[in-house]
C-alpha cells in the first residue's frame, strides 16, 4: 500500500493499491468514518465513496483543490507505484 506523497492533509490517510486498475486513482480514508476513491485525472465525478457517510464538503474542496495543485506528480505516482 504506497503512500501517496504528493497529497497530504491532515487526519486522512492517502494511499495507491500497488496492484489498481485504471482509471488513476487514489484512496483516502478517514479512519473508521469513510473511504473514497479520487479519480484524479477527472472532473467532475471525481469521487466515489467506497463505505461510510460521504465525507463533508470542505474535506472535498480540499482533497480537489489539492488534486488540481498536484495533478502531474500524482499521475507520476501512480506510473511508478501501481502496476498496471
Amino acid at each position: 500500500m504506497p503512500k501517496v506523497e504528493s497529497i497530504i492533509i491532515a487526519g486522512l490517510i492517502c494511499w495507491f493499491w500497488s496492484n489498481d486498475h485504471n482509471p488513476p486513482h487514489f484512496h483516502v480514508k478517514r479512519i473508521s468514518e469513510w473511504e473514497i476513491r479520487v479519480f484524479f485525472m477527472l472532473g467532475n465525478g471525481m469521487f466515489e465513496l467506497i463505505w461510510g457517510d460521504p465525507p463533508k464538503s470542505k474535506i472535498l474542496k480540499l482533497i480537489e483543490k489539492a488534486v488540481r495543485m498536484h495533478r502531474a506528480e500524482l499521475l507520476g505516482e501512480w506510473e511508478a507505484k501501481v502496476n498496471q
